[in-house]
């Protein structure tokens, strides 16, 4: 009779538990969800710094990688050059700490990949080579396509990867890395094809196309233009539409 008292009460006392758990759960979801609601708006208005500090206080796969992202822009857009270094490597942390937490997450590994470039353009090319970036950013963008084959970013960031390396490297690019001009071309198309109206996909395979032979430059100057006429929707599409105004007008220069 004692025994099965003492079994009625632990099962009671698991309940409890249960309950108490399952009531913090559903309170928490919602202020989580709040947070990262303030951190896009944060964001939306240009407020990188503070979308970052508030993403990461979430603790979770989400909030680290929309941080990882935020501050990666910042650092790269908006600090001072002797700050970017320090910024990149906390966007870093940030992004690992996402793959920590969700193993599955495509945005997760494709911020490893984002934070990875930018601080890698920090220590300059030939460091960064010989330092197995080029490695090591390819595998987390292949590993973003490989969850998630729709996720055109993860596209932009394999066409990017490739011209920058036949930028940097020349004939040896694909010798070393497997870069080339072709997967670089394929891949800016491809994300072209699953954001037809992105600016940041024209102004990107823009870039590349510059990056990567001097008879690319007309179409370069019409995703240029195209990425200019994008309506801006939040302070990173204005940023955008600037930068593809320099580079336009520095094509027109380079013409006349």
């Amino acid at each position: 009779m004692e025994n099965r008292e003492r079994s009625f009460i632990k099962v009671q006392l698991q309940c409890f538990v249960a309950t108490v758990f399952c009531l913090l759960t559903m309170m928490g979801s919602p202020a989580r969800g709040q947070e990262l609601d303030k951190a896009i708006a944060m964001m939306t208005d240009g407020n990188f710094l503070k979308a970052a500090e508030i993403a990461a206080t979430m603790e979770s796969s989400k909030g680290f990688t929309l941080a990882a992202r935020a501050l990666a822009i910042y650092g790269y857009e908006i600090a001072p050059e002797n700050k970017r270094p320090e910024l990149f490597l906390r966007a870093m942390g940030y992004a690992y700490k996402a793959i920590e937490l969700n193993a599955n997450s495509s945005e997760a590994f494709l911020e490893v990949s984002h934070t990875l470039g930018r601080y890698a353009q920090t220590v300059g090319v030939a460091e960064a080579l010989s330092e197995g970036f080029a490695e090591r950013i390819k595998a987390a963008t292949d590993k973003a396509i490989e969850i998630d084959p729709q996720n055109y970013r993860a596209h932009l960031s394999v066409g990017a990867w490739h011209s920058e390396i036949v930028a940097a490297a020349g004939f040896m690019a694909g010798l070393l890395y497997g870069a080339n001009e072709e997967d670089s071309l394929v891949a800016y198309q491809r994300a072209l094809i699953l954001k037809p109206n992105s600016s940041t996909v024209h102004f990107e395979y823009a870039v590349g196309l510059m990056r990567l032979d001097d008879k690319n430059l007309n179409l370069a100057r019409e995703h240029l233009q195209k990425a200019i006429s994008v309506p801006v929707k939040d302070a990173y599409g204005q940023i955008i539409r600037e930068k593809a105004l320099q580079n336009l007008a520095q094509l027109q220069k380079n013409r006349g």
